[in-house]
C-alpha cells in the first residue's frame, strides 16, 4: 500500500485500504476494541490486519453482498453493483459472473436481489426523509469518511457511514438486517455489540473537529418488504458506561502494544453459584422437608 498515515485527520480512502489499517502504527478500531473487551488481547491480536498477517479472509455471503449494495445506494459511495442475470448461483456462468464481479471490486447480486435492493433503498430513503431524527443525514457531509486520531499515544481509526459537515450534528451508521428492525428487539444487540461505537467515534470527532457531536443515530433498515426503518440512539446511562469501556480498551491496547504481550483469558476463573441456582436449592430443600414431614 501507499505510505502510512502519520497525521490525524479525516480522509477519503477505499474500504480495503481502511480495513488493512493505513496508520503508521497498528491502530485501534471500534471492532478491535470490542474484541479486547469481550474476549482478550490474544483474540484482538489475531483479528488485527497488521498484527496477524496470516489471518484468514472471511467468506462473503449473499446477505453481506445485499447489505453492501444497500449501503452504496443509501450513502452514494462504495463499490459498484453488478447484476448477475440468474435466479441462483447454480450454473457455471452465474458463478463465473459473480467471481468476476468480486475480482473487479464490484458487488454481485442475483436478479431478484438486484431489483429488491433498489426497491429497498428507495423505500428506506423515503422514510428517512420524513423523519426529524434523520434530517442531518441529508445535510452537507461526507459518506464513508475515515477518521484517524491519536489518543494518549495510540492511534485510532473509524470509517463513518455519514459524517455531516456540522461538527455538532450526530454521526450516522446504517445497518441492514434480514430480521426485524423493531427497537425492542435491537435493545440487547445495541448494548452488547454496538455500545462503544458512539463514544469511540464521538471521541475522534471531537479531537479532529473540536466539538462534541450529538449522540450517534443508528439507522436500522429491514432488507425484506416492507423495508421498515427504526432509528436508535444511546441514552445517557449507556453512553456513560461506553465512555468507560472505550477508555479501558485504549489503555489495554496501549499496554499490549508497548510490551508486545497479548494474553488470553485470565488464570483460574472462580465461578460463583448464581442467585437462581441458590433459590432452586432452597426450594428443593423446602420440598424435601415437607416430604419428610408428610412421611
Amino acid at each position: 500500500m501507499s505510505a502510512r498515515i502519520e497525521k490525524s485527520g479525516i480522509y477519503d480512502m477505499p474500504e480495503a485500504v481502511y480495513h488493512a489499517d493505513p496508520c503508521v502504527e497498528p491502530s485501534l478500531s471500534n471492532s478491535i476494541a470490542r474484541i479486547l473487551l469481550d474476549q482478550s488481547p490474544m483474540h484482538a491480536r489475531y483479528a488485527h490486519p497488521r498484527l496477524n498477517l496470516k489471518r484468514e479472509p472471511f467468506e462473503v455471503t449473499t446477505a453481506m453482498d445485499f447489505g453492501t449494495a444497500l449501503h452504496k445506494l443509501l450513502l452514494g459511495k462504495g463499490a459498484s453493483i453488478v447484476e448477475v442475470k440468474a435466479d441462483a448461483y447454480r450454473s457455471a456462468a452465474a458463478k463465473e459472473a459473480r467471481d468476476a464481479a468480486r475480482e473487479g471490486g464490484c458487488v454481485p447480486l442475483l436478479s431478484e436481489a438486484h431489483d429488491r435492493v433498489h426497491e429497498c433503498a428507495g423505500v428506506v430513503l423515503e422514510q428517512m426523509k420524513q423523519r426529524e431524527d434523520c434530517a442531518e443525514f441529508f445535510a452537507p457531509g461526507r459518506s464513508e469518511a475515515v477518521m484517524i486520531w491519536k489518543k494518549d499515544g495510540i492511534w485510532c481509526r473509524g470509517m463513518v457511514d455519514r459524517l455531516p459537515d456540522d461538527p455538532k450534528a450526530p454521526i450516522f451508521d446504517v445497518k441492514g438486517t434480514g430480521l426485524s428492525a423493531n427497537p425492542v428487539e435491537w435493545d440487547r444487540r445495541m448494548v452488547k455489540a454496538y455500545r462503544t461505537q458512539d463514544r469511540f467515534y464521538a471521541q475522534g470527532s471531537k479531537i479532529l473537529r473540536g466539538v462534541d457531536p450529538q449522540p450517534m443515530r443508528f439507522v436500522v433498515a429491514e432488507m425484506k418488504a416492507p423495508f421498515a426503518v427504526s432509528v436508535l440512539t444511546p441514552a445517557p446511562t449507556l453512553r456513560s458506561l461506553a465512555e468507560d469501556d472505550v477508555a479501558r480498551a485504549q489503555t489495554l491496547w496501549g499496554d499490549c502494544l508497548k510490551r508486545n504481550e497479548w494474553p488470553g483469558y485470565p488464570h483460574t476463573a472462580h465461578i460463583e453459584a448464581p442467585n437462581w441456582l441458590l433459590r432452586q436449592a432452597e426450594e428443593q430443600a423446602m420440598r424435601d422437608d415437607a416430604l419428610e414431614y408428610a412421611l
